[in-house]
């Protein structure tokens, strides 16, 4: 039987056909090599041919081992804990502004309809959740550099025609619902993930495109005022640079590269702070101290670290703390404490459970991420669930008095439509990667860069 018969007779067998391109290139591959053995031996080269085929077994069998092993795989187990967890959030806060004064009825304040349509907004994310991860995320990666371009310029271009301000925000306008033009930047971290996979190969001249590109969507949440969200995508972006230069994709020396990256970071942060101080308008070296506040202990300075550390103080190991009414009564906007209201009023055991739940779902995706064989799912995934942890961090911190809080948003201990629904397409991708881990092939994903193939070629 010839090559090519073979091949096809096992392409016949399998039902996915993501994976039949894959799986027909590494048979090739192996009997290529086998073949090549064989004609090493003294064999012609249609006899080697013919003996390799036979070797591989019988195709219809090769094909249907082939078919269990390359198909898509869902994430239930992963898929259950993300709504059961958001299910639990969403108890735990409904119970809350029930039990808490007017000025905590979180809900109203963001969802117009209160509790009813915040958890409708659930139960629509868990379904663009699931859609997400049905699609074949490396069709993102072909186009990722485009889409990129199209989603900055657009955005920014909406931004100055159709955005509305509202409390110091931009936000699109969609009959009584708003999305934060801000918040749109967390969508660029896979795309950004994947197109730093296409500069593999190409030196220094790649750490610099990857450095280039984070600075079109960061320009969105910085003139929108979005300083924090500045600070979390950033960091995830260099997080993610630096996973590409440890894993060798630049062909540079890697700990002299990630030092430097690093050090002019903190170069460029320690500038800006000192710009602000001697140059800055007044409300500019105002906010500068509120947010150094928490860290040099001038307690005096914000209210709402105040408000947090006497909100916290007194808290039991399980329920609530005496007087919380009182030191409860000032929060205006509880979806930013509201791990902080849940430590006060069920108690430190809740609060710890609940955040170690949320922790491990997302250091889950992180090693599911990290493991991929394929680099361009590695390296989306990395990045959507290093963003995930950053802001767990951040929103952990702010809610112990020990960062600025006001402006920070956590998946599920925050809320509001857009970020909400934000999160589950980001949590879409992850299952996507998952869904696809034995059936996208790498031999597949290379085709986004011609030009990395053709170097290899020149030095092969």
């Amino acid at each position: 039987m010839k090559k090519e018969e073979y091949l096809d007779i096992v392409e016949e067998q399998i039902r996915c056909r993501q994976a039949r391109e894959g799986v027909r290139k590494e048979l090739a591959v192996h009997i290529e090599d086998q073949a090549e053995w064989y004609r090493l031996q003294g064999m012609e080269d249609s006899e080697a041919e013919e003996m390799a085929v036979c070797e591989m077994g019988d195709p219809v069998e090769t094909g249907n081992m082939m078919d269990e092993v390359h198909r898509p795989k869902m994430a239930w187990k992963s898929i259950a804990v993300i709504v059961v967890l958001s299910l639990v959030t969403f108890a735990l806060q409904y119970i809350l502004t029930n039990s808490a004064p007017d000025s905590m009825n979180m809900y109203s304040a963001w969802i117009p309809g209160g509790a009813p349509k915040y958890l409708l907004i659930h139960a629509v994310g868990w379904a663009v959740m699931i859609g997400v991860c049905y699609l074949d995320y490396t069709r993102i990666g072909k186009y990722a550099g485009l889409l990129m371009i199209v989603g900055c310029v657009g955005t920014q271009f909406l931004t100055e025609v159709y955005a509305t301000p509202v409390n110091g925000r931009e936000y699109f306008q969609f009959a009584e619902y708003g999305v934060s033009v801000r918040m749109v930047c967390f969508l660029f971290l896979p795309l950004y993930g994947a197109v730093l996979y296409q500069y593999r190969g190409r030196g220094y001249r790649g750490v610099l495109a990857g450095i280039l590109w984070m600075i079109p969507s960061l320009l969105i949440p910085m003139l929108d005022r979005g300083m924090l969200i500045v600070v979390i995508v950033g960091s995830t972006y260099l997080i993610m640079l630096t996973v590409a230069i440890c894993k060798g994709w630049f062909r540079v020396p890697k700990k002299i590269t990630v030092v430097g990256l690093w050090s002019g970071t903190i170069f460029l942060i320690y500038a800006g702070i000192n710009y602000i101080r001697h140059w800055g308008a007044p409300y500019q070296v105002a906010r500068l101290d509120a947010f150094e506040a928490p860290f040099i202990l001038k307690t005096g300075v914000t209210s709402t670290t105040v408000m947090m550390r006497n909100l916290l103080t007194g808290s039991r190991l399980v329920g609530t703390k005496a007087g919380f009414m009182r030191d409860a009564e000032g929060i205006m906007w509880p979806g930013d404490y509201t791990l902080s209201l849940i430590c006060a009023y069920y108690g430190i055991l809740a609060a710890a459970i609940l955040v170690a739940g949320i922790a491990l779902l997302f250091i889950h995706f992180f090693h599911m991420s990290f493991k991929q064989k394929n680099q361009l799912g590695m390296i989306m995934g990395t990045g959507c669930s290093t963003v995930f942890l950053v802001q767990l961090l951040l929103y952990i911190m702010g809610n112990m008095g020990l960062l600025l809080s006001g402006t920070s948003y956590c998946p599920f201990l925050g809320y509001g439509g857009n970020a909400t629904m934000i999160t589950y397409i980001l949590l879409g991708i992850l299952l996507s990667i998952y869904r696809y881990e034995n059936v996208v092939s790498e031999v597949r994903a290379r085709k986004i860069l011609p030009v990395f193939k053709m170097q290899e070629k020149r030095k092969g």
